[in-house]
């Protein structure tokens, strides 16, 4: 509500703004969809953190964790201060994820903590419960599970069912995430519900069913720009799907599962603190 509100003041310009950043950078023109971006700024205090929000999202999508981090922290405290919470919250949430890939725990929780205090809706509290899932953490990701699956709609139902199949992932047991993870897609079909299934038939061992489920996300990839459509970009996720398919292609010994390692570093193999860049080079003998 709060994102949608800042475009308020001049609505069609700004949200001109904000569909064009995103455009941009699902074509892969990072500086034009930076500058997009910058233009939201003009828009007042709303403005501006929705464009934080965006910057950070593009920093990480390049694997700048560092610089994402930063400037989703300081876009945090400036929400905080403007009692936005809930785009506060999407910040938190964010930074939360970008110190889970890089394995940082203790950052990782104490930024989810921050984002629930933040906000209770059905976006935080999804990917609160994937950071707890992370950080091995299930009991308070089987609460927040609960919380979802009890609602009356789909949509956090089948989150609620995502978060179970994760937890069964956790636990090794692929099978069973399967299972639960394909029940929240016959719920609501959403683009991470495609991801965390393909994640899933990858540790069965299902290796042509995992990379339909990749493929699927590759082909949709628009949709990961904003996982939840309300107007925070999310498209730092996007990426991982590369190092999905070439560890799937990789398990089925097909030629050329080289090209799609390639093809992440081609985003991320610049950074020093994607902790994925040299396991993928050694996958490919660089």
């Amino acid at each position: 509500k709060e994102a949608r509100a800042a475009l308020a003041i001049n609505p069609s310009a700004a949200q001109g703004y904000l569909v064009l950043a995103e455009s941009q950078l699902g074509q892969g023109q990072i500086e034009k969809a930076a500058e997009g971006y910058h233009q939201l700024e003009k828009f007042g205090p709303l403005g501006v953190s929705t464009a934080t929000a965006g910057l950070g999202d593009l920093a990480a999508y390049q694997g700048k964790y560092a610089e994402a981090a930063r400037i989703l922290e300081q876009g945090a405290t400036a929400d905080v201060a403007g009692k936005m919470a809930d785009s506060a919250a999407s910040k938190y949430a964010a930074l939360g994820n970008i110190e889970q890939m890089q394995g940082h725990q203790a950052a990782a929780l104490a930024a989810i903590g921050k984002a629930l205090a933040n906000s209770q809706s059905t976006q935080i509290k999804f990917l609160a419960a994937s950071s707890y899932v992370d950080a091995g953490d299930l009991a308070k990701a089987q609460k927040l599970a609960a919380s979802l699956s009890s609602e009356l709609t789909s949509e956090p139902q089948a989150y609620g069912k995502i978060i179970e199949g994760l937890m069964a992932l956790k636990r090794k047991e692929a099978k069973e995430a399967v299972k639960q993870i394909t029940a929240a897609n016959n719920l609501l079909d959403t683009w991470i519900g495609r991801f965390e299934l393909g994640r899933a038939y990858l540790e069965a061992g299902m290796f042509t069913e995992a990379d339909s489920e990749f493929d699927q996300c590759a082909k949709r990839r628009g949709e990961a720009i904003e996982l939840f459509m309300d107007n925070v970009p999310s498209y730092a996720y996007f990426p991982s799907v590369y190092y999905y398919q070439g560890r799937v292609r990789e398990g089925m010994k097909s030629e050329g599962f080289a090209d799609f390692y390639k093809t992440y570093l081609s985003i991320r193999g610049q950074s020093s603190e994607d902790p994925l860049v040299p396991e993928i080079r050694r996958r490919i003998g660089q």
